[in-house]
């Protein structure tokens, strides 16, 4: 289906590797009904880990799009890597999202790469909720994980789930503080239940404070919280909404991504409090005079795109990814590329849902779409209306820093190599090579050890050219610091035996 921008919510899975975000998008499509069996890393069948390197490493390695469409809207799912050997696929996402969500585990502490997407979202303050996942294994502690989570991240961490357990402290469901209602799992499926008295309290609690936060979000609100006039649910999420989108509330909640305990609440509050592309941060770029242009999110303005991510394919061709910035993109549409000032024409556009492509008449305005084959177009490139040429800034990727040289396996396949690479480098902007004229070496630079292993193995599957990497040869040298000066006396023998 076509979308308004209304309708639509881009938003970027972020957290430490193995927390579970893979799980999390299997868990969002098996509660909308697109797969009926939940897919394991471990079994190498879910539907954004699909490449072969992934599978064999039971890790994610590229950024996958996985459209959810839920209750008449469609979330842009982007699922990217905790491996930070991949962070260039982060920053891809990041650059294209319009929220982000904060994947962690419910025990081990906080993690690093928790930290260090924190951190990204505040460079580019975007709002964001946090879910705390795997509250399905035993001896999990909410109440630890949360108290560790505002310890780090400040007094803006808001609870809106209180977990259920057993008696043997097993969580058999959980209370939505907003709606006071409680949820169990009966054979896959959510069922209302009674809110146990001992949470009642709780919830309580938990629900004035967040009435307090949202009174503080405009006057109007803060004059009705101390007259005492109870705030409608609209005029709740309207406050939460404006919280969440100036990060003086972020939302916390909880479940289990593998039994679906808490997923259906975490799609209402994507929908709910997340904001769409038309309340998002504005895409603001330059003119060819240098001035700053800002694109209008809406279907009737001129069309632009922005490439976010390319992947190489062998037998398809250049697959650009792309978000439409205004207007709409139609197959056989001509627009200029703002970097280079050539006229790209697009073929057909389609939709991504992990490795299957759907063919899609237009893609509208705050939507992400692919098309195949483009000639000149590269990652962090502007498609534009050659009647209106505004360039956005290309994201900024980390530098490579760890390096290896490329040895060749078979004979006559040094050609190939340079090739190889060039279009991985396309791919991978985190990717560096170049032949190095002192030790005549071929060097490939990259994030990590691991990352130069699946370039390896991705030049075999996918060019079928196959390398091995070594350690690069160091060019010693000598030369001249500073400017001396010395005199000396040359003693010539004038006869005798010496």
């Amino acid at each position: 289906m076509s979308y308004s921008p209304h309708a639509i919510r881009n938003i970027c899975l972020l957290g430490h590797g193995g927390n579970g975000k893979t799980t999390l998008v299997e868990s969002f499509l098996r509660t909308t009904g697109v797969i009926d069996r939940l897919g394991k890393t471990s079994d190498g069948n879910t539907v954004s880990d699909y490449d072969p390197e992934e599978i064999k490493r039971q890790i994610s390695i590229s950024a996958s799009v996985i459209p959810v469409e839920y209750n008449g809207c469609k979330i842009n799912v982007l699922d990217t890597p905790g491996n930070f050997d991949f962070a260039g696929e982060v920053v891809e996402c990041l650059s294209v999202a319009d929220a982000g969500i904060l994947v962690c585990a419910a025990k081990g502490g906080l993690s690093v790469g928790t930290e260090r997407a924190w951190k990204l979202l505040n460079e580019r303050k975007m709002p964001r909720l946090i879910y705390i996942s795997k509250m399905d294994e035993d001896n999990v502690d909410f109440n630890s994980a949360f108290d560790t989570l505002r310890e780090h991240f400040g007094k803006n961490i808001a609870p809106m789930v209180v977990p259920i357990w057993d008696e043997n402290k097993r969580v058999t469901g959980i209370a939505d503080v907003l709606h006071k209602r409680a949820f169990e799992l009966h054979d896959g499926k959510r069922v209302e239940i009674e809110v146990p008295e001992d949470k009642v309290p709780v919830i309580e609690e938990i629900y004035e404070k967040l009435m307090e936060s949202v009174a503080e979000t405009s006057e109007e609100f803060m004059d009705k919280y101390f007259s005492g006039e109870p705030f409608t649910y609209a005029e709740v999420v309207q406050g939460l909404k404006a919280g969440v989108k100036d990060g003086s509330i972020v939302p916390v909640l909880c479940g289990s991504a593998y039994t679906g305990l808490g997923t259906m609440m975490l799609l209402d509050l994507i929908i709910d409090l997340l904001p769409t592309p038309l309340e998002g941060i504005p895409a603001v770029g330059t003119d060819r005079e240098g001035e700053p242009a800002e694109f209008i999110v809406s279907q009737g303005a001129v069309p632009a795109a922005y490439v976010f991510k390319t992947v190489a394919d062998p037998f398809v061709g250049k697959m650009s990814y792309l978000r439409v910035l205004s207007g709409k993109v139609t197959p056989g549409m001509s627009l200029v590329n703002a970097r280079t000032g050539d006229t790209e024409k697009l073929g057909k556009p389609m939709f991504i849902c992990g490795k299957k492509q759907t063919d899609a008449d237009e893609i509208t305005a705050g939507d992400i779409g692919a098309v195949a084959k483009m000639v000149s177009a590269r990652t962090g490139d502007t498609l534009c209306d050659a009647s209106r040429v505004v360039k956005l800034d290309a994201p900024m990727f980390p530098s490579p820093s760890f390096f290896m040289a490329v040895t060749v396996a078979k004979k006559g396949d040094e050609g190939k190599i340079s090739s190889a690479l060039a279009r991985l480098m396309e791919e991978d902007p985190t990717l560096s090579y170049e032949n190095n004229a002192e030790t005549h070496q071929q060097i490939i630079g990259g994030l990590g050890e691991q990352h130069l292993d699946v370039v390896k193995a991705k030049m075999k599957n996918k060019f079928g050219v196959e390398i091995g990497l070594e350690a690069p040869r160091i060019a010693y040298r000598e030369s001249i610091r500073k400017p001396v000066q010395k005199q000396g006396r040359h003693k010539k023998q004038t006869g005798g035996s010496g």
